[in-house]
């Protein structure tokens, strides 16, 4: 990584800290570039505005969601031949995150409430998501025969999961078991 890629990450590392701690309304050009131990001219170097900073900040958690999913995904491959089974229930931990205790759905929250008031962000976010889709039926597609399917039952479950985790009557365990049951017999 060079020394600009380095930069860029560190702003960026600062503004998703920001964002999941203290929610967009604390966050500022200044805050970040204190921060990320910057200037307030040396961050706008990088991002004229705020909202330049919030669309490269939302790219970059994405794709690093993404990454994170991808890597342990792959290990789980390369340390045995999983069966549907197991795919499934390693997938579903991973996605199906509690919302009161995990700084990603802190900044997930945060990403939804901002595209909410901007419509550019809410584009954004949809063709996100629209890729994240394509992108997770083509993973499902080596385990299941029905891998859009699939997709519909698990990203919008997921995402409602991390906000309604903490009320629901069966436990994390138990609805990834739920789940899987489900999926196995589609």
């Amino acid at each position: 990584m060079d020394k600009k890629e380095e930069r860029l990450n560190q702003i960026l590392q600062a503004t998703i800290t920001i964002l999941s701690s203290e929610g967009a309304e604390k966050l500022s050009m200044r805050k970040v570039a204190k921060s990320a131990a910057l200037s307030l001219s040396n961050l706008q170097y990088y991002y004229k505005d705020k909202d330049t900073l919030l669309f490269a900040t939302v790219k970059h958690y994405f794709e690093s969601c993404k990454e994170e999913l991808t890597a342990e995904l792959n290990q789980l491959q390369i340390e045995s031949e999983p069966s549907i089974k197991t795919f499934l229930e390693k997938l579903l931990d991973l996605l199906l995150l509690n919302g009161k205790s995990n700084a990603h759905l802190m900044m997930f929250q945060e990403i939804w409430a901002l595209s909410s008031r901007n419509k550019e962000l809410e584009i954004a976010v949809e063709t996100y998501y629209k890729n994240y889709c394509n992108w997770m039926v083509s993973l499902i597609a080596t385990f299941s025969e029905k891998p859009e399917v699939v997709v519909s039952l698990l990203v919008p479950y997921a995402e409602g999961y991390s906000i309604v985790s903490n009320v629901l009557p069966l436990n994390k365990e138990n609805v990834i078991q739920m789940l899987v049951k489900i999926i196995l017999d589609l």
